[in-house]
């Protein structure tokens, strides 16, 4: 049995499945795309050397972000860990760059401090400035549950007949 052909459009890769519900289509971000997030990352901190960890992360957070919203629709849950993995590694160095006679207990209490109560995330790991206590986006953090639900095949907005079931879709699609 020969698979079906992989296809490849604005930076996201595409393919079907054979599971026990029957054929699956499935699209995720291509590895081009994820290694061009990867250049654009490692720019960032490139540009950043030297700076404090606030000027860091205010560079980092919108790229982040952008990324994630982006990728989110697809099935990305695997490429935000890989990324957020990435990211990870480069702040370390980062951060052994910025302070290369200071131990690493002396990083980690510095700059990620233990979260409180109120936080929104309980990770300790976050990057997080301690003159201003602003923290860098994870992107594992972004809530992709909500998929785009298929319209039947035969039916169509513009039959009036049909008119019931797009009321009813668009009544899902808002909670």
């Amino acid at each position: 049995m020969c698979s079906p052909p992989i296809t490849y459009f604005l930076g996201f890769e595409t393919r079907q499945r054979h599971t026990k519900d029957g054929d699956k289509c499935f699209i995720k971000p291509s590895k081009d795309s994820l290694k061009n997030a990867r250049t654009k990352i490692a720019e960032r901190f490139e540009l950043m050397k030297g700076h404090n960890v606030g000027d860091l992360i205010d560079a980092l957070n919108p790229l982040i972000i952008g990324l994630v919203n982006y990728w989110k629709p697809m099935v990305s849950t695997v490429a935000f860990e890989k990324m957020d993995n990435y990211i990870w590694i480069k702040v370390k160095k980062f951060l052994k760059h910025l302070h290369p006679k200071k131990g690493w207990k002396w990083i980690r209490r510095k700059y990620f401090p233990d979260p409180k109560p109120e936080d929104k995330h309980q990770d300790r790991w976050i990057l997080t400035d301690p003159v201003s206590g602003r923290q860098l986006v994870k992107m594992r953090w972004t809530n992709i549950d909500k998929r785009h639900i298929m319209i039947k095949h035969n039916y169509s907005p513009f039959d009036s007949d049909k008119s019931e079931y797009f009321k009813n879709r668009q009544i899902k699609l808002s909670n």
